[in-house]
Formats: structure tokens, sequence, C-alpha cells
């Protein structure tokens, strides 16, 4: 068994942004341009100029003087439509969308990114391309407090089981990732794992695919009894469903287009009229599905679940017809599933995609947040990503790596402080080859204090919250408190009054860090500091002392 992580940070924190401090701009004109990125005359721009990206890319070099952490905005216009693009920060990067305007507007493309000083990197890569860019904006801001976790679950009166695992996932989140592979048939990838590294992942996907369609070759419980399996090992069942074509005129799930002509024209938007044909066939498919997930209710086994993904890509039929069919499908499978069938073991699951705002059905419907990532060799710890999805739902949701190509290598997650609740890479070639994911890095990752394997799972049947660890001030008590004294690789300061600044010197008596703070409780990294004592002087008047290990 591994060594556990001590407490790394308290989530049950609200989650706050101070006001800016400071901006810094940067002309895109002055950046280094290639692959075709030009600059433009405008009189109405910055500096007189913007930058046509067309085919090319934009990079800055940005010199900090002080470690911080930094909102990055692109002040842009998409005068060919809507676009999607890639912001790289040192190499770590993510996806950015704008909406269809000739108008130069501000983007916040990078939230609460945690920088060093010295020389930065900041690119604008093509993913669509075809966007003018006037300049581009770092804001410092102080992060004192980042999540303000829903505590309950949207299902009402859940299952014990699915109240004990989401209390799992709550006391991790943040603190460790755990590990998941996807599976295709039965418990394939587990089995593959389990033979090459020694270790199995916590959990594991599985999809409802092939379930209801009549096929001769496959049994129909078997997304069943697999979640079954699982969860009787305290591992964690994460379901999903590549729903075919509900009118049973294909066996596709993909929308019909130029680059798919087999694909189904099923018309999710007739879900408006309860009469059409095309509204019966989604209800019967739902009611199937609800009573094989009744099933496992029955026998106390709660799932995550992640139905309907990846609807804003457009490439499955149910985002086909935009946002509003979309939102109706799964406020129709709530309801479904919730009040007319009881079920109340499901951790419902919305798969982001950038730009989806319109999209999303509510926090009323959704617990988690998953992001799809595939690229390909990719082990950065997508800490842009994290940040962005966390400040979109307000540090109200976990987030996670839902679906990967390449999953992240935990000594970055933890450099970074990308706190995904878990990862999933894809099955087959995506497990297996090197290419995707080499097996040091499976072997690395599942022998990794920060990642929970399937050995590590406690009882989730009855599974209980652990202590926050957090202590409290008595009357007789110091007014600033430090916890954990022995630090992995974040601090939490608590103050009676208002936190105003934190310096940390070494034994020696160097400054090694300083932060501006507020409010009565903060979270400061010491990721990457070395192993001994260090003095903490908060507020310039009080004195702790912390061990970091």
């Amino acid at each position: 068994m591994k060594k556990r992580l001590r407490l790394l940070c308290c989530l049950s924190l609200s989650f706050l942004f101070a006001s800016q401090l400071y901006a810094q701009k940067y002309e895109a004109e002055g950046a280094v341009l290639s692959n075709g990125a030009r600059m433009q005359a405008c009189s109405s721009c910055s500096g007189g100029y913007y930058v046509a990206q067309e085919e090319g890319a934009l990079s800055f070099s940005v010199n900090l003087t002080e470690p911080s952490f930094y909102n990055i905005s692109v002040v842009a216009a998409a005068p060919y439509g809507e676009k999607t693009n890639i912001i790289s920060v040192n190499g770590i990067s993510a996806e950015f969308y704008l909406a269809d305007s000739s108008q130069f507007a501000a983007y916040k493309v990078v939230n609460t990114f945690k920088m060093e000083p010295g020389e930065h990197k900041i690119e604008i890569l093509k993913s669509w391309g075809w966007i003018d860019i006037d300049f581009i904006e770092l804001q410092k801001v102080i992060v004192s407090e980042r999540f303000n976790l829903n505590q309950t679950l949207v299902s009402p009166n859940p299952i014990p089981e699915a109240r004990a695992l989401y209390d799992f996932l709550l006391d991790q989140y943040g603190k460790k990732i755990i590990s998941g592979a996807m599976t295709l048939d039965s418990l394939d990838e587990a089995i593959w794992l389990k033979q090459h590294t020694g270790q199995e992942p916590a959990l594991l996907g599985i999809d409802f695919m092939h379930s209801g369609r009549g096929y001769s070759w496959y049994q129909d419980k078997m997304p069943v009894m697999n979640a079954h399996t699982w969860y009787s090992r305290n591992g964690i069942p994460a379901l999903m469903w590549h729903w075919r074509d509900p009118s049973r005129d294909t066996e596709e799930f993909y929308t019909k287009s130029q680059s798919k002509p087999d694909g189904t024209d099923f018309d999710i938007s007739r879900i408006a009229d309860e009469s059409s044909a095309e509204y019966q066939a989604m209800l019967q498919d739902i009611d199937y599905v609800a009573g094989l997930l009744k099933e496992l209710q029955e026998e106390g086994v709660p799932v995550i679940w992640r139905p309907l993904h990846e609807a804003a890509g457009g490439w499955f039929w149910w985002g086909a017809k935009g946002p509003e069919p979309l939102k109706e499908l799964w406020l129709l499978m709530y309801d479904r599933m919730v009040n007319h069938h009881g079920l109340r073991n499901l951790i419902w699951v919305w798969t982001r995609e950038p730009g989806d705002e319109a999209w999303y059905p509510g926090d009323a419907y959704v617990d988690i947040i998953g992001r799809d990532i595939y690229k390909e060799g990719d082990h950065s710890s997508q800490a842009i990503e994290f940040n962005n999805l966390n400040a979109l739902y307000g540090g109200k949701k976990m987030v996670t790596l839902s679906e990967v190509g390449s999953f992240p290598d935990p000594d970055k997650l933890l450099q970074e402080g990308a706190g995904w609740s878990w990862f999933m890479p894809w099955y087959g070639s995506y497990t297996r080859e090197s290419q995707y994911n080499p097996l040091a890095l499976w072997e690395k990752a599942l022998a990794h204090e920060y990642v929970i394997t399937l050995d590590e799972m406690p009882a989730l049947a009855i599974y209980e919250r652990q202590p926050t660890g957090i202590p409290d001030f008595s009357e007789d008590e110091q007014s600033v408190l430090a916890y954990p004294t022995r630090v992995i690789n974040e601090l939490t300061i608590k103050s009676k009054s208002r936190l105003e600044s934190v310096i940390i010197y070494n034994t020696l008596g160097t400054m090694v860090k300083q932060e501006r703070l507020s409010g009565n409780t903060a979270v400061i990294s010491m990721a990457g500091f070395q192993p001994g004592l260090y003095i903490l002087k908060v507020n310039q008047q009080h004195s702790l002392r912390v061990m970091k290990e």
C-alpha cells in the first residue's frame, strides 16, 4: 500500500477572486508571428494594428517579477463566423471560443493560472484559425479561496450508497486524483492494466452502447453485471450511453454529415411534440435504460451517470439541432429517471464542450462537470482547462477528466494545482499504446501517492465524510492558525481578522515567497519548496512555523 497524502487543502471554502491589482498589455503586433499570421493597420485598435491569425500563430514573451495568479484575456474578433482556437501558456494549452462578430471584444481565456517569476511563453495557436487579435492582457489577481462545492446531490433523497460515493469524491477532490479506464468488452482494460502494472484503476467506464438493440451476440445486462462486479470490489462504476438512433432506422449515434454519410438524421427537435414518433422513441429508450439502472439501485449500487456527452460538438444526434432540444432531452431524461422511475442512485455528469454555455442544463440537474480532452501524447496537467472550468461554474461543481486520450503526469498535477476528480483514458489503443500512454507512465501513475488505485479504495457502501482537519478558534487561542503543520504541497492559513499578506522565509532568513491575501482563509501553495522548516510572517505581525515534507 502506498503512503497516503495528508490533507492538502480545504474544499469547503467559498469561491472568491479579489479585484484586479494591475494589468499588463501585450500588443499582437509585438508578438512573433508565424505560418501566415500578419499585421494589419487599424486606426481604432490599440497600438494602431491588429494581427489577422488566418492559418498562423502568435507567440508572446512575458517577463514576470514575482509569483502570482493571473487571468489572461484576449481582445479579438471573429469576422468569419464563430471560431475555436488554442491558448497555450508554457506549453499547457486549452481551447477558447469566440462568437461570430466583427467587433473586437475581450474574452477571458485563462483563469487564476499560477505563474512564477521569469520568462513565460504565451501562444495563440490555430485550431480553426481565422480570428483577428488586437492584444492580450494579463490581470494579476489574488486568489484566497477557490471552491464552494455543492455538498448535496441534485437527485432528492439519494440512496445511502450514492451519498457515500459523493462524499468520497468530495473528500478526495483537490487532494488526490482517482485513476480510471474505459472498457469495451467487460473488464478488458482493467485486466490489461493489472497484468502489465500490477494495479487496477479505481474507476471503470462502462457503456450502454449495445443494450436495448436486440443484438443476438450481446447480453443486454452486461453493463449492469460489470457495474455490480466493480462496485462489489469497492470500485466506482461510471456509466455512459452512446445512444444509437432511437428510430431504429440506423444503428448510428453519429450525426449524418458529409464526412459521415451513413450517420443518422434522427431529429431531436421533435422532442417538442410529445405525440411525435421521435418523442415516443426517445422516451421508450430512456425507460429501457432506466430499468437497467433501477436494477443497480435495487442492489445498492451507485452510478456516476454521464449521458448525452459532448452535445455541443454536434457530432452526435442529440447535439445536431442546437442547445434548446438538447436541454429539453436532458430535463426529460432527468424527470423520467428521477421522478417517474424513482432512481436515486445516480450522480449526474455534464460533459462540457468549449463555448457551450447555452447548452448547460443548469446547476439543479448536474452534479459534476466533465471535460473530454484528446491530445495525443500530451501529459500536461491541463491546468488551464481545470481553472477555467472551476471559474465558469463558480467553484460549485467538481470537475473531472471524463475522457482523455493521454492522461496527465501526476507530478504535473501536483506542481500546477490541477485538482481533477478523476481521469479516464478511452479503451484500446488509448489505454495500451505508447503514443497515447506509455506503460512506464502507467506504472508511475498507479504507484504515485497522488493517484488512487482500486486496492486503496475504502468500503464505499459505508463510507463517511472524513474530518476536514480544520482547526477552529477558542477564546484563548492565537488569532492566526496554519495547517497542516507538516505540509505536502498546500498550506491553509486561517485568521480571526482579515488576512492581508504572508511572507515565507527559510531557515537562513531568505524570503522565498510573498503573497497578498484577502478574506479570513487562504490556501498557499508550497509546491516545489525544498523539504525543511519555514517561517511564515502573516500580516507583518504573526509568526508561524511549518515543516515542508
